[in-house]
């Protein structure tokens, strides 16, 4: 069997309600490494998760958007003072990166939520560049920051409980699943 017949049985098996774990172990030391095969059942999204925490994704989604919307304002303005064709680069840009992750985040994509929280995580020592000029503003920004980051963390884990921070739970090196 190739990946992708695996991944279809795979699906199939949990959508007829096998456990993660029965699922795991039936393919488990085939042709997908265990590995690869943990993170494809822990990071698929749960229907019940999903709608216990549907609210906590739909307030995810509209803070993104709000992000996208302030983006696009720093955007335009930071290609304004450069030029015009970068009025429309930085603008765009801006736009689109959180739309991006608004839409994985609508979508269930386990990796949205990983990626999000890295990427913000690695520039938040870019954010105290203005310190010295608007200490203020700059440590507002950085708690508005990392309250996100923590908020996108949070619902991660509700959502996917078998997923670590980059990868599936392992417990004494044997993978675990929470059901």
């Amino acid at each position: 069997m190739d990946k992708k017949e695996i991944k279809r049985q795979l699906v199939a098996m949990l959508d007829a309600g096998r456990s993660k774990t029965e699922t795991f172990k039936a393919f488990s030391g085939g042709a997908v490494k265990d590995r690869v095969l943990a993170y494809w059942i822990g990071a698929r999204p749960d229907p019940a998760l999903r709608e216990k925490h549907s609210r906590k994704v739909t307030l995810l989604i509209a803070l993104t958007c709000v992000q996208a919307l302030l983006g696009a304002v720093s955007g335009f303005y930071l290609g304004a003072m450069i030029g015009s064709g970068a009025v429309v680069f930085f603008t765009l840009f801006a736009v689109l990166v959180p739309l991006a992750f608004a839409w994985g985040f609508y979508k269930n994509v386990a990796q949205a939520y990983t990626i999000y929280v890295i990427l913000t995580v690695s520039q938040i020592s870019r954010m105290f560049k203005g310190y010295e000029e608007d200490p203020v503003m700059t440590v507002v920004g950085v708690v508005i920051t990392l309250g996100m980051v923590f908020f996108v963390a949070l619902v991660k884990n509700l959502l996917f409980p078998d997923l670590g921070f980059v990868g599936s739970k392992k417990v004494k090196g044997q993978y675990v699943f929470s059901n």
